[in-house]
């Protein structure tokens, strides 16, 4: 059966540890007492219907009171002589595995709790990215209809560019660093660009390493500023985050829209795919 939540794979998890927890106090301490066993199996089986929580609590009994027999039982020479690993036994294995239950239910609230906050933010500010706190590819859809419009229908005083920067060799980037510290590089990035942006422009994240700028009333002939002044900065972005200079390699890409031949049938997929080509333009000229 397919699990499709991280609560049950959390409760499969509890109750596997479980049975590893009895199997072993069963051969090492009960020494074949079945009614002792059933007994507190009994109790911790119980424990699991009535919720994690009463589980966690009688793992905490049972810790102290098997922590307190194998510490008596170590402590005096007869019984230590007789009963050494089943002393070892009752001072490692239930405090051990409780307190990895506890680990497994504090791992499951903070995720729930993160999961509650995300879907709160999305709801509030729908138009945001929630990783890189840039607006997102849905806000620049509706942005980039806007500024081609403006384009169509003013082309004597109105034009814009876009700007992608795009983080090259992503699934190697993201094997290498774990997904935690990847979303962390995302918002080091985002911050860095934010810095370079004039007044009037917007920075967007439209997913899989991709940054874009849009920026209002700045044409082809004054575009490379920007691309220029993002270069200049891109090792400040790696050692900001402790990446050593060649670790992050960042391609850049440029489309200006001036006139109605340039707006007329664009949308937001050809703009992207536009930005790419230019983007794959612009590195072979660099490492050339």
């Amino acid at each position: 059966m397919k699990l499709k939540t991280i609560d049950n794979l959390v409760f499969i998890g509890m109750f596997l540890i479980l049975i590893y927890q009895y199997a072993l106090l069963y051969l090492s301490v009960i020494n074949g007492s079945w009614l002792n066993f059933l007994l507190v199996a009994g109790a911790f089986g119980l424990g699991l219907l009535l919720g994690r929580t009463t589980y966690i609590i009688l793992g905490g009994v049972l810790s102290f009171v098997s922590m307190s027999a194998g510490g008596l039982m170590l402590a005096m020479p007869y019984t230590r002589a007789m009963y050494f690993w089943a002393a070892i036994a009752l001072l490692t294995i239930t405090p051990l595995t409780t307190y990895l239950m506890y680990l497994l239910d504090h791992q499951l609230l903070k995720r729930k709790t993160l999961a509650a906050q995300l879907e709160k933010l999305a709801q509030e500010k729908p138009d945001y990215e929630l990783i890189t706190g840039a607006l997102n590819g849905t806000a620049l859809e509706h942005d980039l209809q806007q500024e081609l419009s403006l384009v169509f229908y003013h082309e004597q005083d109105y034009r814009f560019t876009l700007t992608m920067v795009k983080i090259d060799f992503l699934e190697n980037l993201v094997n290498f660093l774990g997904n935690a510290r990847f979303n962390e590089l995302l918002r080091v990035t985002a911050r860095h660009l934010e810095t370079m942006l004039f007044t009037v422009d917007h920075l967007y994240y439209t997913g899989t390493g991709r940054f874009v700028i849009l920026s209002p009333m700045l044409g082809a002939n004054n575009a490379p500023i920007m691309k220029t002044k993002i270069k200049a900065n891109i090792n400040d972005i790696a050692e900001t985050f402790g990446l050593t200079r060649d670790a992050l390699v960042l391609r850049i890409g440029q489309a200006s829209y001036s006139t109605q031949d340039k707006a007329v049938n664009r949308d937001y997929e050809t703009a992207l795919k536009q930005l790419e080509r230019s983007a794959e333009t612009d590195i072979v000229k660099e490492y050339i």
